[in-house]
């Protein structure tokens, strides 16, 4: 009877330490889990004022009216975010906007033809913007409000310079 006693006596020991080096485990795995979730959670945060509203951080740089970081809500897309900085300037070229994205350490570039998708009104398409992506909208080169403007001083000047030899 002792040494069924001593037997038993060992099995729930060998079970409570099994079982507490189960537990400490799975908590640890939980708890990596809760890390990685917090690290991407991280790049949102709720807009005061709201309930449910998760904002997240997008940069725009280029022809836009107001460049810089944006806060903008999960979900926005392209116009969104280019509403959010005031808009196109003159001169944007909106058939070479530029998406660039982080992911897993590696950037993705992707060009998208806004003006395409905004005539076609296909605008479903365009692509659902992430935490932390940089968007930049190239300006042309040569705007033709530019060009009118050189064409007509260069019009004033020589109407001047004809009064006056005249």
């Amino acid at each position: 009877m002792n040494a069924l006693r001593k037997v038993l006596s060992l099995s729930v020991i060998a079970s409570i330490l099994l079982f507490g080096t189960a537990t400490v485990s799975l908590a640890q795995t939980e708890a990596d889990a809760q890390r990685d979730e917090l690290k991407s959670a991280s790049q949102y945060y709720l807009e005061r004022g709201t309930e449910s509203k998760m904002m997240m951080k997008v940069n725009v740089w280029g022809a836009v009216k107001q460049p810089g970081s944006q806060y903008v809500p999960d979900g926005t897309d392209l116009i969104g975010v280019l509403s959010a900085a005031g808009g196109p300037a003159d001169g944007a070229k909106l058939s070479k906007v530029r998406l660039v994205r982080n992911f897993n350490g590696d950037k993705h570039h992707q060009v998208i033809n806004i003006s395409r998708c905004l005539k076609k009104g296909d605008v479903q398409n365009l692509p659902e913007l992430k935490p932390g992506d940089t968007v930049i909208v190239p300006k042309s080169s040569v705007s033709f409000g530019k060009f009118l403007g050189v064409i007509y001083n260069v019009a004033v000047v020589a109407s001047v310079v004809k009064l006056m030899t005249d």
